[in-house]
């Protein structure tokens, strides 16, 4: 007796052909979906940056109301030495983001970071005294530190600039782990590109905006139409510091202030106009010893004046 094998049950597939037709409609789709989702990627990603500067840039003024010092561009960013703080270091106490977060580096590059700082630029001098001392063009550097003290006039197209990268693949100039690359990087900076930087308006440091193999210290070529990623957050610092002018001063008297430190320095014009930190308490001293680090007694009615957001002070005695 014959029994009759069962056929097998066949599964139906794909031939190649329809496979590579599925394929060819999604690489289609693909191609015009993927786009538009990596450019909402990159804008949000960049709008985010926009909000971390702006962030940072408060708490920087804030740091400098509260410290009575500025950020020290010569330093390391994360330098805790006070009179001599790095900008990390000064803005991680008033910021919502940790010192890592501020510094923003990429995980793994340790010799290149995504955001720094430039505190000084065109017409604006910094020292520890009345004195100004020679810097690079508009670049003015102080003799000893970078404590409290004076920005001279000139400071109306000065401002502190916080510059940012949103794209690991292109990183900025300076290296994380040398303070005097940040001091160098920037020194040389004269007055119309302090200013078309803090107007956001370039991407190269050329004077013509186009890229030059001799001007290779900020961005190089690598950033070439590329200017999206690159974040700039100018903060003028008049907008934290306050303007004191000293005049009248009776002749034949040595005359000279004092700040938040014991130290005194000597006014040696009769009217001096210089720019504090906001909150800083200053105090106009008559000189009763031969040097101005000693003993001095204070003007009357002109002692420990409190500087605040809107009033300047002119000494009238």
């Amino acid at each position: 007796m014959k029994t009759k094998l069962a056929k097998k049950n066949r599964v139906g597939g794909f031939t190649l052909l329809e496979m590579l037709g599925v394929l060819a409609v999604m690489s289609i789709l693909a191609s015009v979906a993927v786009p538009p989702m990596l450019r909402s990627m990159q804008n949000a990603q960049s709008v985010n940056e926009d909000k971390n500067l702006e962030e940072i840039g408060r708490a920087l003024c804030e740091a400098i109301q509260a410290e009575g010092q500025v950020p020290n561009p010569g330093a390391l960013a994360t330098d805790t030495t006070d009179g001599s703080k790095g900008w990390v270091a000064m803005a991680a106490p008033y910021c919502s983001m940790s010192s890592e977060s501020i510094q923003y580096v990429f995980p793994g590059r340790t010799e290149t970071e995504r955001r720094y700082y430039i505190l000084t630029l065109s017409g604006l001098s910094l020292a520890p005294s009345l004195s100004v001392y020679p810097g690079v063009g508009n670049y003015r550097v102080p003799a000893t530190g970078w404590n409290t003290n004076v920005i001279w006039p000139g400071i109306q197209t000065s401002f502190l600039v916080l510059i940012s990268s949103s794209k690991p693949d292109y990183l900025l100039a300076c290296p994380v782990n040398s303070g005097d690359a940040t001091y160098t990087t920037w020194a040389g900076l004269d007055g119309p590109e302090a200013v078309y930087w803090a107007a956001k308006t370039w991407v190269k440091k050329a004077v013509d905006g186009v890229y030059s193999a001799t001007n290779t210290q900020i961005v190089d070529e690598s950033w070439t139409n590329k200017g999206q990623f690159l974040h700039v957050k100018a903060i003028p610092m008049t907008e934290v510091l306050s303007d004191v002018t000293v005049s009248s001063i009776p002749p034949g008297q040595s005359i000279g202030y004092s700040t938040n430190s014991p130290t005194s320095y000597p006014i040696t014009t009769n009217s001096t106009n210089v720019w504090f930190p906001r909150g800083t308490s200053i105090q106009v001293v008559r000189q009763i010893a031969p040097t101005f680090t000693n003993l001095f007694r204070p003007i009357q009615s002109k002692t420990a004046v409190q500087l605040d957001n809107t009033t300047n002070w002119v000494n009238k005695n």
